[in-house]
């Protein structure tokens, strides 16, 4: 039985002892504190971790790509830490721009493979 494999803690990973470090200590601190929320929003967030909510979305960027932190797969403006959402680990992680992106491109090969059948094969004219 292979045992699943989970990303890093925020404390082994952070930057410590610099004004940035400190900037996503209070963040992860704020993201954590309380155990009756799994998700925080982007406001009260930056609110509780006295950061602007840019910061927020940015230190929220920084550990998406490495699934510390987890966007709310119902309200995109919600953040949770991957210890408390463990379940959304193996869910679909592609962002709103990827799935968009994946449709548009299924709709254009779809048009081209529609206008490519109705169009009249190379036949030499007579």
């Amino acid at each position: 039985m292979t045992k699943k494999k989970y990303p890093p803690k925020w404390t082994e990973v952070y930057p410590q002892g610099t004004q940035q470090g400190n900037e996503e200590q209070r963040f992860f601190i704020a993201l954590e504190r309380d155990p009756k929320w799994t998700f925080k929003s982007t406001e009260a967030l930056a609110k509780e971790a006295k950061i602007t909510p840019e910061r927020v979305e940015e230190i929220c960027n920084k550990y998406l790509k490495r699934k510390i932190v987890l966007q709310n797969p119902v309200n995109h403006e919600e953040w949770g830490y991957w210890e408390r959402n463990k379940d959304l680990l193996d869910a679909d992680d592609s962002s709103i721009a990827q799935a968009d992106q994946k449709m548009r491109i299924n709709d254009i090969v779809t048009t081209v493979d529609t206008v490519t059948q109705d169009f009249p094969s190379n036949q030499a004219h007579k």
